[in-house]
């Protein structure tokens, strides 16, 4: 997953680390995985709590915690050099990493979505920044991939997240914040280029063999666009199950379908922090069916909503603990590497 020069020394980039290491910044963006994924049930609790209001109270904890754990990795970011210009041009220029910055904005629309309720005005002004910022930084990432290409051999399915799940991020949020105008511009975008990038990256799945072991879990994303346009589809039409939300329904049955078959493709070896990447696309196909069923009415509704939160979340809690365990080892390692 990791070109190589995406590794050298900033001034052979053509661009001079004026503050701080690439390394460190690099890390704390990656790490906004479990910001995301955070967010991300808490997304699916608050889809839950439309039938069933006890699930609100969870949904607010866990994007309270997701906006923690956002703002302390973004001030981290600008503290190793983050908030230069020189550095952020560099970042945004790297193969393998420059789409992550996508995260930011994502997860900062996802928030000031969910919290919107206690002040429309100020949500709305918050929301344009950070859907400013999305589309300066997948205008520029794709920019930059046309004008000096992409290793087709670096490609997986992460790289839909900067020009096709945060415009669809951005329109489910725009629909909650009463912007119809937006929201269908926004998913008009989203659905545009999961069809270019999504059939590059197919492609590239199909005709290069496998991704190394460490990006195997990013192909779960592939249900992402399904999932999150299926979202974004209902949100703005009040929830009502129509042919188009059948027809994302469809695509997205197919997608788990064919996930269910890479199952043994994804097994790791060992445990990494990349394992996060799993949450987000688990969260967002249970927010997806929770309001499918809640439009539908049926009486599998109940069971399926309760089923599926509570496979989601248990997935959390066990990534929360590994991810616990994991950093208490690494400490253990460095300590005894330093005596």
């Amino acid at each position: 997953m990791k070109n190589p020069a995406s590794h050298a020394p900033p001034a052979m980039l053509g661009n001079r680390d004026t503050a701080g290491t690439y390394e460190l910044r690099a890390s704390r963006i990656d790490l906004l995985s479990i910001s995301l994924a955070t967010a991300g049930l808490g997304g699916a609790w608050r889809a839950a709590a439309g039938s069933y209001p006890g699930a609100l109270p969870v949904s607010d904890g866990l994007y309270a915690l997701s906006g923690l754990i956002w703002l302390l990795l973004v001030w981290q970011y600008l503290r190793h050099g983050g908030a230069g210009w020189t550095n952020l041009r560099h970042d945004i220029r790297q193969p393998d990493q420059g789409f992550t910055l996508s995260y930011v904005p994502v997860i900062g629309m996802l928030i000031t979505g969910h919290f919107s309720r206690f002040g429309m005005e100020p949500a709305r002004w918050l929301y344009a920044l950070f859907a400013i910022l999305a589309v300066l930084i997948a205008a520029r990432v794709l920019a930059h991939w046309v004008t000096d290409g992409l290793d087709s051999t670096a490609l997986h399915p992460g790289y839909l997240l900067p020009l096709s799940s945060a415009p669809l991020i951005a329109s489910v949020t725009a629909s909650v914040l009463e912007l119809p105008a937006i929201a269908d511009a926004a998913f008009a975008i989203g659905m545009l280029y999961s069809l270019i990038i999504g059939t590059i990256v197919l492609g590239r799945l199909v005709t290069q063999g496998r991704l190394p072991e460490r990006a195997r879990p990013t192909l779960t994303i592939l249900t992402i666009p399904p999932a999150v346009g299926g979202i974004a589809w209902l949100v703005s039409h009040q929830g009502v199950v129509d042919a188009v939300a059948y027809g994302f329904t469809g695509v997205l049955f197919f997608t788990v379908v064919v996930i269910a078959f890479l199952l043994p493709e994804l097994r790791q070896t060992r445990f990494h922090l990349g394992m996060w990447i799993f949450i987000f696309p688990v969260a967002a196909t249970t927010n997806f069916t929770i309001r499918l069923v809640a439009g539908l009415d049926t009486w599998i509704a109940p069971a399926l909503t309760w089923g599926l939160l509570t496979v989601a979340t248990a997935a959390f809690v066990w990534l929360a603990g590994a991810t616990l365990v994991h950093t208490r080892r690494t400490e253990k390692l460095k300590s005894a590497e330093g005596l």
